[in-house]
């Protein structure tokens, strides 16, 4: 059986994307980071309206975290496919820490045109995969 590792998240763009600085790695490698939140609403067992939210970090590498850099905005509404992968940092306090993100290959959002009152969905994709071009099984990285 083939193993599958493929996620689908929406939610609201909580920062501006950054350009991240990698370590031990060639400058023409670009990692670009930004966090999204996505709400679920569901009846609680008191039968109320209740809210649970969840944060995710997602990456998106090369020519498509340039575009994300240029194009998306806080408080954005984006859309974001790709794949899970583990990521490993040391902390000022000398401990290793690990999180789940995305690394992105296709992005959708909205954004409104220049004298027009609806938003229309655009896309952003990875066309050359250049998150598989690094040959590194994790991502070290500092804050």
């Amino acid at each position: 059986m083939n193993e599958l590792n493929s996620v689908l998240i929406e939610g609201t763009l909580l920062d501006e994307p950054k350009r991240i600085l990698l370590a031990e790695t060639e400058e023409s490698v670009r990692l670009v980071k930004f966090d999204i939140a996505s709400n679920r609403y569901y009846m609680d067992r008191k039968g109320e309206k209740a809210k649970e939210t969840v944060f995710i970090s997602v990456q998106c590498w090369g020519e498509l975290g340039e575009k994300c850099i240029s194009i998306l905005k806080k408080g954005m509404k984006v859309r974001t496919v790709g794949r899970l992968r583990l990521c490993r940092w040391v902390s000022n306090d000398g401990s290793t820490r690990r999180t789940i993100e995305i690394v992105a290959n296709h992005l959708e959002f909205r954004r409104s045109k220049a004298g027009s009152t609806k938003a229309e969905t655009e896309i952003l994709e990875d066309s050359a995969n250049e998150a598989e071009q690094t040959s590194e099984a994790e991502v070290f990285y500092a804050f």
